[in-house]
Formats: structure tokens, C-alpha cells, sequence
């Protein structure tokens, strides 16, 4: 009986990570998908003339298409890390309350 026990909390457990991980995703693209372009524009062009003052002018079409990447991947992966963190806390906040 305990081991059965022991199995339902591991699988709720499991349930409850993977349903964090991908809220955590979900609002992470969402985040990215609103954040990325204006970021992007703010700080495309300083990125820019600095790759086209240290690598010359042929590096500026590259540095603007990498830098897009860049500022996507890492705004994803901040809010990411962000929201994985709130909404775990949260949900353990949450049960610590209710049980």
C-alpha cells in the first residue's frame, strides 16, 4: 500500500512539472513574439556599427540577421527561466496553503 502511494505522488509530481514546463513555453513564445521586435529595433543598429567599425562593412547584412536570433533566443530563455520559477513557486505556495 505504501509503495502505491508513493507511485501516485511521483506521477502528480510529473504531471505537475511537465504542466509547468509548458506553460512556462507557451508564455515564454509569447513573450519572445512581443518583446523580440521592439528590443530588436532598439538595439540593431549600435550592434551594427560596431560589427561594421571592427569587421568592416560586409559584416552588417550577418550581424543584423544574427543579432535578431540572438535578442530571440534570449529573451525566450529569460522569460523562460522568469516564468518556470513564478509559476512553480506559486503552485508551491499554493499547495503549501491548501494542504
Amino acid at each position: 500500500m505504501l509503495g502505491k502511494n508513493n507511485t501516485q505522488k511521483e506521477a502528480a509530481k510529473g504531471v505537475f512539472t511537465s504542466s509547468v514546463s509548458l506553460l512556462a513555453n507557451v508564455l515564454a513564445f509569447a513573450a519572445a513574439f512581443f518583446a523580440t521586435g521592439p528590443i530588436y529595433k532598439f538595439s540593431v543598429g549600435p550592434v551594427t556599427n560596431f560589427a561594421v567599425s571592427q569587421y568592416g562593412a560586409a559584416m552588417a547584412d550577418i550581424t543584423a540577421i544574427l543579432w535578431a536570433v540572438i535578442v530571440a533566443l534570449t529573451v525566450f530563455a529569460f522569460a523562460r527561466a522568469s516564468l518556470a520559477t513564478a509559476i512553480t513557486l506559486g503552485g508551491l505556495a499554493l499547495a503549501a496553503r491548501l494542504f
